[in-house]
């Protein structure tokens, strides 16, 4: 959340804690699906937390890509 203080601008923060929030949760609830059916197959738990760890780096390495432009314009009114 820090970072989405970075790079939006005031007026759609709000929108992108919103956005952030429900996508956290449908991850949550759907990882857990996702591991049950890797437990029902046989996969061990430890291979399964071994996957979302990489995922989550993976999500952290894209989340360093992402940059900040250096000026931001005025708001535009539509």
């Amino acid at each position: 959340m820090p970072i989405l203080c970075q790079i939006v601008r005031p007026e759609y923060r709000a929108t992108g804690y919103g956005i952030m929030n429900m996508v956290s949760i449908a991850a949550g609830a759907g990882i857990t699906v996702a591991m049950g059916n890797m437990r029902d197959r046989g996969i061990g738990l430890g291979l399964a937390f071994t996957i979302c760890a990489v995922t989550t780096v993976l999500a952290g390495v894209l989340i360093l890509v992402v940059r900040p432009r250096d000026t931001i314009g005025p708001a535009v009114d539509a």
